[in-house]
């Protein structure tokens, strides 16, 4: 660094107190001060000091690293850790065979988080663990933002007993559920998470929290809700990881399978949209990680052979696919039809010159044609894209058709 006003920032008090600059020395970024200059200073620091000492005891400048320090100051610090529990009060009670709370602290939370400059966060939280005293069923989820308390979180036999309460009542319709007609879905995700809460701030991974991933990526399915469904599936991925080591918990793996189906046609979703650049990264994850036998099982063999059929724009397979989807993986493959849909009349259009059947479309696309609602419905979507029909409405004249994007609002598709 240079001297006093010269090379890098200056550290010192502000002029107004009266202090030549050249009593301070000036520091470059990461470099210490020049000794040469320090020892320069240091008749004219003995003097400085000797007449600030009278001023009230408030500047009584320290000579070790260059800055003057107030000494009211640095007793106000002081007295911020003594008393009870402070540190020479907590260094008083630790001793090598028996540690106090210096020790502890690091236990707690991490040293790194606790004394770091960042303010906690809900993840903060949630990684402290408590043991819940809580008795009361129903409660609605609140993101944390101060250390969970034990008498706000219900132990497991508790929770148990809500998540049975909670499948029953899904079964039932709204208007019989109880609660004044407030048990809707947003309710029952309300409820659903306030468990998993709990679940994390005690370090449940058992083949409870298992079962009630499950059980709401399930209903998040149900209703449209990808976003909470993602939440579960990531969470599950990692519970079924932890679960595979643990002999006494193997009771919650017997889903697996269903689960890693869902998890591929997931990222089948998201490989065909522009937005999301990790989609194939993780489906080439996920296929190197499967082995003969998960591959061999039926669930897990639809999901890819539907990724193949999305790859290879084979609609045929694809409809045929959805109609034959085991579990609840229509439901996924529902955010497919739609671009599967626009492209495969797009092919259609250019392959079938002057003109092809309406019906025919229309099964190739997955509209069912014995049902007239749904034929109408396909009929409808087929105008919509710029397709030119005869007069009877029975053929699709492809060669006078100049095909667009649909105007029509999405719906979620009649197929499942």
């Amino acid at each position: 660094g240079g001297g006093g006003g010269g090379g890098g920032g200056y550290y010192g008090p502000s002029s107004s107190f009266g202090h030549d600059q050249s009593d301070f020395i000036a520091f470059d970024s990461g470099s210490s001060p020049a000794k040469g200059k320090r020892g320069g200073n240091k008749k004219k620091k003995g003097k400085q000091s000797k007449s600030k000492s009278s001023d009230a005891g408030h500047y009584a400048p320290q000579q070790d690293d260059g800055f003057e320090r107030s000494d009211a100051t640095l007793n106000a610090r002081q007295a911020r850790f003594s008393g009870q529990g402070g540190l020479s009060d907590t260094a008083k009670h630790s001793s090598p065979a028996k540690p106090g709370a210096i020790n502890n602290v690091e236990r707690y939370m991490g040293k790194t988080v606790i004394g770091g400059t960042r303010k906690l966060n809900e993840e903060d939280f949630e990684a402290m663990t408590v043991k819940g005293m809580c008795t009361v069923l129903e409660k609605a989820y609140l993101r944390l933002t101060a250390p969970p308390k034990a008498e706000l979180v219900r132990p497991e036999p508790i929770l148990k007993e809500h998540l049975t309460n909670l499948k029953k009542l899904w079964l039932k319709p709204e208007k019989e559920r109880g609660g004044g007609g407030k048990r809707d879905y947003a309710w029952f995700c309300s409820q659903f998470k306030a468990i998993r809460q709990d679940l994390t701030v005690q370090r449940i991974f058992n083949a409870f929290a298992v079962h009630t991933y499950e059980t709401h990526a399930r209903i998040a399915l149900e209703e449209g809700d990808l976003n909470e469904f993602n939440q579960c599936q990531t969470q599950l991925k990692e519970l079924y990881e932890k679960l595979a080591h643990d002999q006494s918990e193997k009771s919650g793996l017997k889903n697996e399978t269903e689960f890693i189906a869902y998890r591929i046609l997931y990222y089948v979703i998201l490989s065909g949209n522009k937005k999301y650049e990790g989609g194939s990264s993780d489906m080439m994850k996920i296929l190197l990680s499967l082995s003969s036998e998960r591959r061999a099982d039926p669930t897990i063999s639809h999901a890819l052979k539907v990724r193949v059929a999305v790859a290879e724009y084979d609609y045929h397979a694809f409809f045929t696919l959805q109609d034959n989807c085991p579990n609840m993986g229509a439901y996924l493959m529902d955010y497919l039809v739609p671009s599967v849909r626009r492209d495969s009349l797009q092919r259609i259009h250019k392959a079938f010159r002057p003109n092809v059947p309406v019906d025919h479309v229309l099964s190739e696309l997955g509209f069912d044609t014995t049902d007239d609602e749904d034929s109408e419905e396909g009929t409808t979507w087929l105008r919509s894209c710029g397709c030119k029909l005869s007069d009877d409405g029975k053929l699709f004249l492809t060669k006078d058709s100049v095909l667009k994007e649909s105007d029509l609002t999405s719906k979620k598709s009649s197929l499942i």
